[in-house]
């Protein structure tokens, strides 16, 4: 039996990434594009069926054509024609995934490293930050719209008012922010907003008010939009989970202010030398506050309220995985080939940057967030089995949570929280697209949008064949790697994921020439 090193495994997992000749990295839409052959997984929960013929014609999927001889096309009739033909014989073929909040972040990082990234991990669309400002935001929206670049559909951020933190002193001026904080103007300003081409409202800055934050929630659901918040600890004694869900927010994300909302009328035992600006405080107390939330009201009537609210739960596990196993989330083994290094500059630990709040960080810091994971999954699970929409979304790139790698780590947690397979895959897609008001999106079906993601492997055996170098698996005796997500395709655009990510390998590659990698240093 040929013997395998891991390391081995993952440097010809690498290697196989990269095209021996040049491939043309999209094509399309097409008058008519076939996949033939395979499996499918719709998206609605429902199991997989197949082999299959799927029939696009420039963004819509046409006719979907089932060729087991028993049921839909006979078996001794020719397949369909197209202008292009792709073999997915062994494949499965499911939705786009939806994730409903990530980042851009600012220059020096490409954006095309980001857009690369989450198009070869499935993602064809994304609510995204705007961290480079909400006109360009908008403006690469566009572009990606109308297949100028190479990207997922995008709805970007807008803060509601002036751009600004939803940090406690980072306000504007009183002239330009006062209309703003009116709530008889809110219905006046969120139409213009919509008019300017926002939708998703972010309303984090809002939480110390209320009044306020249920008038603009009304507003910008009326004017057709959506909101979301991330609440902030500063505000969350005025503002927890459960009342910004049945004051009308869209999503929530992350994992602030559920605890809080078991707390009855209490607050926070903050420690007296607390300062919110400083970020190791600031996420230590964050684990800290579900040692004081009393199981049965966080897992009963908190519960209870978010499900009969209607609010959106966005959990972003894989943003905050760092906090229970620093070591772990510095060695992970793809950081060398895929995570860009100006990622690992803002990620090393430092006062300096937002999310990287590890320089003291302290064993029982990571016993307190694990603490916190287990409770947050039981919250995610017991709010997903009352029927509670759950949702999708990674917050990447942040916190050693590499863009588009994240993607299937988040899929992989909401395993571990105790959804099915099946389960994970519908909060990512089909739930996802009824969230974010896109009934259009998140399902394989004749009349829908064409947005699907062709997997070289079963996900339902294994959420990890997502990951763009696939999982080790064992075939005729030896360790071998399957899966990846071959081709991507949004709005009929197929995107080559072979050709994206050496792409990527290659920007990677340029950033860290004559750069001193800061992990490494710790390790010797």
């Amino acid at each position: 039996m040929k013997q395998h090193t891991l390391a081995t495994l993952w440097l010809t997992a690498v290697a196989t990434l990269v095209p021996l000749t040049a491939v043309a990295q999209s094509g399309g839409p097409y008058s008519r594009l076939v996949i033939r052959d395979a499996m499918i997984i719709p998206g609605h929960g429902g199991p997989p069926y197949g082999p299959a013929d799927i029939l696009i014609e420039n963004d819509t999927i046409v006719q979907i054509i089932s060729m087991n001889g028993v049921t839909g096309r006979p078996a001794g009739q020719p397949q369909p024609e197209g202008d292009r033909i792709i073999d997915a014989n062994g494949m499965y073929v499911m939705p786009g995934l939806i994730d409903l909040h990530t980042h851009i972040r600012t220059e020096p990082l490409p954006l095309q490293y980001v857009y690369n990234m989450k198009l070869a991990h499935g993602v064809t669309t994304m609510v995204n930050g705007a961290g480079r400002g909400f006109r360009e935001a908008l403006a690469e929206a566009r572009r990606s719209e109308l297949n100028e670049i190479k990207a997922p559909r995008m709805f970007p951020i807008r803060d509601w008012g002036p751009s600004r933190s939803r940090d406690p002193g980072h306000a504007p001026p009183l002239d330009e922010i006062e209309m703003w904080h009116d709530p008889a103007k809110a219905t006046e300003l969120a139409a213009e907003l919509m008019s300017e081409g926002a939708y998703v409202i972010r309303v984090g800055s809002l939480a110390w008010n209320a009044e306020l934050f249920g008038a603009v929630c009304e507003a910008v659901t009326a004017a057709g939009g959506i909101t979301t918040v991330h609440l902030p600890p500063s505000d969350i004694a005025v503002v927890n989970a459960v009342r910004a869900a049945e004051l009308g927010v869209t999503m929530i994300e992350h994992h602030y202010g559920y605890a809080e909302s078991a707390l009855g009328g209490g607050v926070q035992p903050f420690d007296a030398a607390y300062n919110y600006n400083d970020e190791a405080h600031r996420f230590r107390s964050a684990g800290a506050i579900w040692q004081h939330a009393p199981k049965g009201v966080l897992l009963g009537d908190v519960v209870d309220r978010l499900v009969a609210s209607g609010v959106a739960m966005l959990p972003t596990m894989s943003a905050y995985e760092a906090n229970r196993d620093i070591n772990r989330a510095m060695g992970l083994p793809w950081h060398d080939r895929y995570t860009h290094a100006v990622l690992i500059d803002w990620f090393y630990p430092s006062p300096a940057n937002h999310a990287a709040e590890h320089w003291d960080w302290t064993s029982d810091d990571e016993a307190s967030w694990a603490d916190l994971y287990r409770k947050w999954q039981d919250l995610i699970r017991e709010f997903h089995k009352r029927g509670g929409q759950l949702g999708y979304a990674v917050d990447d790139p942040f916190t050693w949570n590499t863009s588009g790698i994240a993607n299937v780590r988040e899929l992989q947690l909401m395993r571990e929280a105790g959804l099915h397979p099946l389960e994970v895959l519908r909060a990512a897609t089909r739930t996802s697209a009824l969230i974010l008001k896109k009934p259009e999106l998140g399902l394989v079906q004749t009349g829908y949008m064409a947005d699907l993601a062709i997997v070289d492997a079963n996900p339902l055996e294994s959420l990890r064949f997502l990951y763009t170098f696939g999982a080790l698996t064992m075939e005729d005796g030896e360790m071998v790697r399957r899966g990846g997500v071959r081709w991507t395709i949004k709005g009929g655009v197929v995107y080559d994921n072979e050709a994206l990510m050496e792409d990527v390998i290659a920007m990677v590659a340029e950033s860290k020439k004559n750069w001193t990698n800061p992990i490494e240093t710790l390790f010797h």
